[in-house]
């Protein structure tokens, strides 16, 4: 049960945000394993990774290039803003959010999407209300709704 988890397709965020986490790990259990057992020499310990700094943890957490994005953004704005201009790049950089936005998350293999057009077979949601099932109310009742396999 636990492999079909592993294998579940996740959006590209939360999939670094989880790396993140099992290298924090990886070194907790490292260091707690270094604690227990005395090192004789430094050099020998050469073929494992070095100490991670301050540095580099911030360059590979999770959110640090969303700051940059909203930060850069916001300075765009400011200068735009500053040369009368701001309102036109606010309103040109709707759509690029849009599309970065949908860009980010992909659906899962047996994920539907809320819009049967755009699953196999024409697939629906259960419960999906369609014409089919509103004209049979408005001939027969509401009574004579069922669900249709």
């Amino acid at each position: 049960m636990s492999d079909s988890s592993d294998q579940e397709e996740v959006p590209p965020h939360l999939a670094r945000y989880r790396e993140y986490k099992r290298k924090q790990e990886l070194r907790k259990q490292k260091k707690s394993a270094n604690k227990s057992q005395p090192t004789t020499s430094t050099t020998s310990d050469s073929s494992s990774e070095p100490p991670t700094s301050t540095v580099d943890r911030l360059i590979n957490h999770p959110l640090t290039i969303p700051f940059l994005k909203l930060t850069l953004w916001i300075s765009l704005l400011l200068f735009f803003a500053h040369h009368q201009f701001g309102s036109v790049f606010f309103l040109l950089s709707i759509p690029v959010f849009v599309w970065q936005s949908m860009e980010e998350y992909k659906r899962g293999p047996r994920e539907l999407s809320a819009y049967s057009v755009f699953n196999k077979k024409l697939e629906r949601l259960d419960g999906t209300f369609t014409s089919e099932q509103w004209e049979r109310e408005l001939k027969y009742g509401p009574a004579a709704v069922r669900k249709q396999d």
